[in-house]
């Protein structure tokens, strides 16, 4: 047992520091695209040079995934998670416990279709509304923007100008009409989590009471099932709830392409999780840890932005909202990343807790540091010394 618990501490912690670095490669390409868009004001695009920073960072994500291996086999790109892909949905990951589809997949029936906050005005937009109106004010968290039409501006100019200082102020909101020509503002990611507010001061251009602040209406995250089995949405993301049988976490993205005429929504997946008995005997319990990829080209495929980034991968920065949309994705990136750190993280001490027990039955482990030793050492590594050289010692003892 002490030789199982060993190598599955040994395969999470190698993991994890892979995670580690690419936090930190995340965390710089963040700041780089933070600096850059604090000079949106002062230069008319994005600087060249960060264009190829971008492409390195990429490129050192990538290598980081690749080079975190245990006995030649990859923990973060696949090879050791679900992989899957989807007929008119996006297979994002899979669990520990998700099964194996049979070739076919497994069916996705989806029942209630996402939608996204909005704001829709009271009257049909013609320039004569857009020159009575004194300000249109919108508002996402603590980013605001107040614009002014003015006098005899054609209501397209004025369109745009709102939807430029929307952009440039760094509100995740789109300005458009609706076919009756009533002035919409929507916000670009789907669900019920995102909402922002606005007004129009003097008419009912947006406000359907002039002046009064309104809240967007609420939108939706997208129902259904998976295989059968109940699933919950986020935004446009359904997600197999834990008990299922067959589709535990098991999570797909709705696509906005429809499947060909005469077949449904499916998703067919591999597991690839590794397998580990938890315990010496012949009937000790199975487990599993199942990591997904964290290759650039699978991470934030369930984030919608204006530029029509797929993933991470497609980030470019040669405008200013690309630069802006790559900031949105880099910190959903970056929040699935330090989950999954947290995750290894507990399972780490888990088992090293584990181990630390069966020490304990089998021989004297001292509770304090041994002499010489730094005080900063944690007992989770004095932990994980002891529990390396009882193995040692077993395999010596064994020879």
């Amino acid at each position: 047992m002490l030789r199982n618990l060993e190598q599955i501490v040994s395969v999470l912690q190698t993991a994890a520091a892979g995670l580690d670095q690419m936090d930190g490669v995340l965390q710089e390409l963040t700041v780089a695209l933070s600096d850059q868009w604090s000079r949106r004001h002062q230069q008319p695009v994005p600087a060249e040079a960060l264009r190829g920073y971008v492409a390195q960072r990429h490129q050192a994500i990538d290598e980081i995934v690749r080079a975190s291996k245990f006995h030649g086999r990859g923990l973060l790109d696949g090879q050791s998670g679900v992989v899957g892909t989807g007929k008119g949905v996006v297979f994002i990951r899979g669990g520990q416990n998700t099964q194996s589809s049979p070739p076919e997949g497994y069916g996705v029936r989806i029942t209630d279709l996402p939608s996204r906050a909005a704001i829709i005005g009271g009257v049909a937009v013609s320039d004569d509304w857009i020159w009575a109106e004194r300000e249109i004010f919108l508002a996402e968290g603590d980013r605001f923007v107040r614009c002014s039409p003015t006098r005899n501006e054609p209501l397209n100019d004025f369109l745009g100008r709102l939807q430029e200082q929307v952009r440039s102020t760094g509100l995740d909101l789109e300005v458009g009409l609706t076919r009756q020509r009533r002035l919409m503002v929507r916000h670009t990611q789907y669900g019920s989590q995102f909402r922002f507010k606005g007004s129009s001061l003097t008419t009912p251009l947006l406000s359907k009471r002039p002046g009064k602040l309104e809240w967007s209406r609420k939108g939706r995250d997208i129902q259904g099932t998976l295989a059968g089995e109940q699933a919950f949405g986020i935004g446009r993301m359904l997600v197999g709830f834990l008990d299922n049988e067959r589709t535990s976490e098991l999570a797909v993205v709705w696509g906005a392409d429809p499947p060909p005429d005469g077949e449904g929504y499916r998703c067919t997946v591999v597991q690839n999780g590794i397998e580990f008995q938890d315990g010496d005997q012949p009937d000790s319990e199975r487990l599993r840890f199942s990591i997904p990829s964290f290759l650039t080209s699978q991470l934030g495929r369930w984030v919608d932005t204006r530029s029509g980034f797929g993933a991470l991968a497609d980030v470019r920065v040669e405008s200013w909202l690309q630069v802006l949309d790559g900031l949105y994705l880099l910190l959903a990136v970056q929040g699935e990343v330090i989950e999954w750190k947290d995750r290894l993280r507990s399972w780490i001490e888990r088992y090293q807790n584990r181990a630390l027990v069966s020490l304990r039955r089998g021989m004297p482990v001292p509770s304090a540091p041994r002499p010489g030793e730094p005080e900063r050492v944690s007992q989770a590594e004095r932990m994980a010394n002891l529990l390396r050289e009882a193995v040692h010692q077993e395999k010596r003892v064994g020879e």
